[in-house]
């Protein structure tokens, strides 16, 4: 902007004079500068994600986060995460304030005041960039077995082309309703009876209609088509689109074949597909351009074949390039610094003053830092460990312990996965092979990063410490209400899924529609401040985070949604229920609470409520005045004399001789459930699920998910 300036001689007293500039310097700032053109809306994620701000714009949603004090080129606002309107499917609002991001690979969740203006105005974004698109996204897998049918998975963006015509002297049609309809009669991008023709990954055929959805155009394709950038762009772009990489990919491997052709080497030998020595051919450096540890056959056959398996072999010496063609100096300086950790972390380089904890150290921050770096550092991994013949006798076992470390941290693109993957998979499941354990520990982790994201905080030294002694667990603390607790084993990879799924399969439940019902809250400030965690946060990251903010932070366990009926067979869930409800009813929140005097009806039902909750006590003698005052609400207690509730709480107390405190526990539940009891909002309106309270002591959670003097960030 400042050289534009200069070149056309504007400055504040000069005013801009034509059109042609105005344009350059509107265009200009619109390319460069990230948030200028862009709507921001007050917004918050999952704790761990930073994100304060939501900017709307014409390529799509920034997240930002506000740095207090910068002075860098861009202001105080930082871009955590980018999406443009292509990887947006759709955007819903579940509940009041929150937002849910529909992409291809996953979903965005955030919460905003203004959560129904910002899906008006994506919505309108997409609505607009669908018009006369030639792309749909799919919306659920489809793999055929018919080669002539187009195979593709849910989120793969589809460039859809006319119709194949039909053979010479032929018309493509169907009969409706007794008549010939034409397929050349009807309107181009037309229903087609059903189906759609369209080209992905290279390839063409039909596909069902109803598997997609429109779709904007997408960002790849203004990418230039340089020849020059070599076969590292598919794999450079698959850090940030998984469907640039393909498209890139197809641009650059020429017209599209049939679905069903095999990929062929230049020689006519095919590979077997998705082996890591096929990724190598594909994107790895030409290896007739460097020798590798001196090693030149004299015959061609035999110098073609030895350097491509030399690609993905152990050497004693240090790389000078990078593996996958990096087309950057800087890039490929530090693959080649990448090489040299790899080495040193294996024993078969000096550590040079470092220890083992400070080269992996580097290797994870070059992985976090540079996306672009993490198929690089797998791919010099797994050359490490193929056919490993170091003189160190734990070279091999260190480089296994590195993938697993790395796997457990950091994903690699997509386009390197299903080679990856494979390779873990032979090792570990073919017999005799050395490493088999470590392997399918590898692939485990790898699976659970490509899902979940990987973790988005560097572990800490302790935590490195012990992933390199062997120890790859620890013991977290978990509260339910009522002050129970669960100490589980957390794992490196272990999200806050995982423990609603552990601590509901001791609760005997086993469905995914009763895991959705529960939440992790972490809790800070002494219980005045409560926040949900995503389900695809990883419980480490958030203790680590937490440690640094407040080290007495808890995570609490609840129950958020209602939708499932109780049940009263196992101990635990019918204690961790009774002690989220009851506090609630006693503070007169459930929409049964009667308003004005109670009839006999109603007084029967709280007093044998009453006399429950004595029960569920252990307690056999007559309750106490003091004791049946802090078993009714309130409200309630205060409609009918003292005396009088002692004798009705003595009327129930007979039927409660024979109960179990957990039977008692039981039909507390159940008689709530029988009235139909609801928590109420604030404003009066019934609210079902979040039966909380506003009790700030340990085990408790705010109503709304909200403690006392905490922002409405949390749901």
């Amino acid at each position: 902007m400042k050289a534009l300036f200069a070149q056309n001689q504007l400055d504040t007293q000069r005013p801009l004079v034509t059109e042609s500039v105005k344009r350059a310097v509107v265009s200009i700032a619109r390319d460069s500068w990230e948030v200028y053109f862009s709507r921001l809306f007050p917004a918050t994620g999952s704790v761990g994600t930073g994100v304060q701000i939501l900017a709307v714009s014409h390529t799509g949603i920034k997240l930002l986060h506000m740095v207090k004090g910068s002075h860098e080129a861009g202001g105080p606002l930082r871009v955590l995460r980018t999406y443009s309107f292509a990887d947006i499917l759709f955007v819903t609002i579940p509940s009041q304030n929150m937002l849910e991001f529909n992409l291809a690979s996953e979903k965005v969740i955030l919460f905003s005041a203004r959560a129904h203006q910002v899906k008006t105005l994506v919505d309108d974004f997409i609505l607009e960039l669908k018009k006369d698109s030639d792309y749909v996204v799919a919306v659920r897998n489809f793999l055929p077995e018919d080669p002539a049918l187009l195979a593709f998975h849910k989120g793969d963006i589809i460039h859809l082309q006319p119709l194949e015509p039909p053979r010479m002297g032929y018309s493509a049609g169907c009969v409706v309703g007794k008549k010939v309809v034409y397929l050349e009669e009807l309107r181009r991008r037309g229903p087609d009876f059903g189906w759609r023709f369209g080209t992905i990954h290279g390839r063409v055929g039909r596909f069902p209609s109803e598997l997609v959805q429109p779709a904007a155009a997408p960002d790849f394709l203004q990418l230039p088509a340089e020849p020059g950038r070599g076969r590292a762009a598919a794999v450079a772009a698959a850090v940030a689109s998984t469907a640039a990489a393909r498209e890139v990919g197809r641009r650059r491997e020429g017209p599209p074949v049939r679905a069903g052709s095999a990929d062929r080497r230049e020689d006519g030998l095919a590979l077997p597909p998705y082996t890591m020595l096929e990724f190598a051919q594909k994107y790895f450096r030409d290896p007739q351009r460097r020798p590798q540890d001196g090693l030149r056959p004299k015959s061609k056959e035999g110098r073609e074949s030895r350097t491509l398996e030399d690609m993905l072999c152990f050497t004693k010496t240090p790389l000078q390039d990078s593996l996958i063609e990096l087309s950057d100096s800087s890039l490929n300086k530090m693959a080649t610094d990448m090489f040299l950790a790899v080495m040193r972390f294996m024993g078969d380089a000096s550590l040079k003053g470092q220890s083992e904890l400070d080269v992996l150290c580097t290797l994870l921050k070059l992985c976090r830092d540079h996306e672009v770096m993490r198929d690089e550092c797998y791919c010099q991994v797994v050359k490490q460990i193929t056919d490993n013949t170091s003189t160190k006798q734990d070279s091999c076992q260190r480089g296994w312990r590195l993938l697993y470390i790395v796997a457990a941290y950091r994903s690699c693109s997509e386009v390197l996965q299903p080679h990856l993957v494979r390779f873990l998979q032979d090792v570990g499941r073919t017999p005799g092979l050395p490493f088999q354990g470590i392997a399918k520990a590898c692939e485990q982790n790898l699976q659970r990063t490509l899902r979940f994201g990987g973790r988005l905080e560097l572990p800490s030294s302790m935590e490195l410490r012990a992933m390199l002694a062997g120890r790859s667990s620890k013991r977290q603390l978990f509260l339910l209400p009522g002050g129970l607790e669960r100490h589980l084993k957390i794992k490196t990879c272990t999200v806050a899924l995982d423990v609603v799924e552990e601590i509901c399969a001791e609760m005997a439940l086993t469905r995914p529609e009763a895991f959705d019902e529960y939440v992790i809250f972490v809790v800070t400030n002494r219980g005045q401040h409560v926040c949900p965690l995503s389900r695809r946060a990883y419980i480490l990251d958030v203790a680590s985070e937490m440690e640094q903010v407040d080290g007495g932070y808890t995570l609490w366990f609840r129950r958020v949604l209602w939708d499932q009926p109780l049940k009263f067979e196992n101990e635990l869930y019918v204690t961790m229920h009774y002690n989220q409800v009851l506090p609630d009813y006693l503070k007169g929140l459930f929409s049964s609470m009667p308003v004005g005097q109670p009839g006999e009806q109603q007084l029967q039902q709280v007093s044998k409520l009453a006399a429950l909750q004595h029960r569920a006590k252990d307690h056999f003698y007559l309750p106490s005045t003091r004791e049946a005052q802090e078993y009714i609400p309130a409200q309630l207690y205060r409609t009918v004399a003292a005396a009088a509730w002692l004798s009705l709480l003595g009327q129930h107390q007979q039927q409660m001789q024979a109960l179990s405190p957990h039977q008692a526990r039981a039909q507390f539940l159940e008689l709530q459930q029988r009235r139909g009891a609801r928590p109420l909002h604030p404003c009066g309106q019934p609210e079902w699920p979040l039966p909380q309270h506003r009790d700030p002591r340990p085990g408790a959670v705010s109503r709304g998910g909200r403690a006392r003097g905490e922002p409405a960030q949390c749901p």
